[in-house]
């Protein structure tokens, strides 16, 4: 957790929070904030998802990459976009995949059919 300290008060800083404020944010006094960007102790797991769900950071971003020094939105293409990753996942696969999970949809519509003039 190398830039973690580093990264929360740089955040912090772009986001125009105090650290009293970012306390009460996270339900925390003053000096723990304090203790995290100084390295002196560091979150827990769930404060930690907290505050990257607040940053809008990524936590292995917040620990691996010193954020002062980069721009990591503008260098990650696409960003964190698993439905890119997805649909080039299915192209690059055979074709008769591609088949078998169409043919696979189209069942499962049919059933839905069946279900829904079953419960008619």
């Amino acid at each position: 957790m190398h830039f973690l300290g580093k990264n929360i008060r740089h955040l912090r800083k772009q986001f125009d929070e105090t650290q009293v404020g970012l306390a009460q944010i996270m339900g925390k006094g003053q000096t723990t904030i304090g203790n995290w960007e100084n390295g002196v102790s560091e979150p827990s797991l769930d404060e930690l998802l907290v505050l990257s769900n607040y940053f809008d950071t990524p936590v292995d971003v917040m620990l691996k990459i010193d954020l002062s020094q980069t721009n990591w939105k503008a260098e990650k293409e696409g960003g964190y976009n698993f439905e890119k990753k997805e649909e080039t996942m299915v192209r690059e696969e055979d074709t008769s995949l591609s088949y078998v999970l169409h043919a696979l949809q189209r069942m499962q519509d049919e059933i839905d059919k069946i279900n829904n003039k079953l419960n008619t």
